[in-house]
């Protein structure tokens, strides 16, 4: 009965906001909110740090591995490298850029780049791995939820620390990472947040297109579409599709010419539906991975010369 007086009560807030703004909320905006009272951003947009642990240094560069507590939005874990002692520096003099990956490790994340003089390198780390959804599945839902908030409340704490140049911070989404950023742009958006650049690299939009050429060779043709459909329902609040429209950060895209996981069509779209200042890049090669030596270095070398 408790959770039903939730919902009703859920429900009559959302539609109170539609009225209240200076003009109707469109989907995006509607899904962007109901994130920030899902996950408690409205109450509370900011995370706390609770663990700040020196991973490895040495003359020149620290690696710090970091822990943000939110009531709503759960743990949030980054792993910062920049130069000796920028984690105390009060100078607003380094610029930061976040890198959100397809299940990478936070440190094959900022491994992604290699060396960025004056930049502090993050690495974004997903609340849950995909050995996480093979024991239980119902947590897919939660990593659906908590993912779009937690990339947030990251970005909003960045941009808060002394030694973070305003206006400083990009932030580069990278195969599944892309899929997530928008909506977690949007959040930042709303709370506040100003980004230098947003960058996408190898990802799209269109979920159902990404899911279907992934799946096709392992799935009868007469389930694949009734799967692909199950599997994305949990992903309306953060389809970006809607999210995109709404950003209003210049955008760097960088896809490869041989990208066989992201469909051209989902590539198309995501090029289609930034607003704002934009620029794309072609690389030759497949889509990154980890072991992508030469297309990372040529993705380094395309990032450093643009920001």
């Amino acid at each position: 009965m408790k959770k039903i007086l939730f919902d009703i009560a859920f429900v009559v807030v959302l539609l109170f906001l539609t009225y209240v703004t200076a003009g109707p909320m469109n989907s995006a905006q509607i899904s962007a909110n109901t994130i920030q009272f899902e996950m408690g951003l409205k109450a509370y947009p900011f995370a706390t740090p609770t663990e700040v642990n020196l991973v490895r240094e040495d003359a020149n560069v620290q690696v710090y591995r970091i822990k943000l507590d939110h009531f709503g939005a759960g743990r949030i874990s980054i792993l910062a490298r920049g130069p000796k002692g920028f984690l105390y520096n009060q100078s607003r003099s380094l610029r930061g850029l976040m890198i959100v990956s397809g299940f990478f490790t936070g440190e094959q994340s900022i491994n992604l780049i290699g060396d960025f003089p004056n930049h502090v390198l993050v690495g974004f780390e997903y609340p849950y791995s995909a050995s996480d959804f093979q024991k239980d599945p119902g947590t897919i839902l939660q990593f659906v939820r908590k993912t779009p908030a937690q990339i947030a409340l990251a970005l909003v704490w960045l941009v808060r620390q002394p030694w973070m140049s305003p206006q400083g911070l990009s932030v580069m989404g990278v195969s599944l990472g892309g899929v997530f950023l928008p909506s977690g742009l949007h959040v930042s958006q709303l709370l506040g947040v100003q980004l230098e650049k947003t960058i996408y690299v190898c990802t799209g939009v269109n979920l159902a297109a990404i899911l279907n050429e992934n799946l096709k060779e392992y799935v009868h043709p007469l389930l694949l579409g009734p799967l692909v459909s199950a599997l994305i329902a949990p992903t309306r609040l953060m389809d970006p599709q809607q999210h995109l429209p709404e950003l209003k950060f210049p955008a760097l895209v960088i896809q490869t010419d041989n990208d066989t996981v992201i469909p051209a069509v989902a590539q198309a779209q995501l090029w289609d539906l930034l607003k704002g200042p934009k620029q794309k890049v072609i690389l030759h090669g497949p889509h990154v991975n980890p072991d992508q030596t030469a297309l990372i270095q040529q993705i380094q070398k395309t990032v450093l010369n643009n920001l």
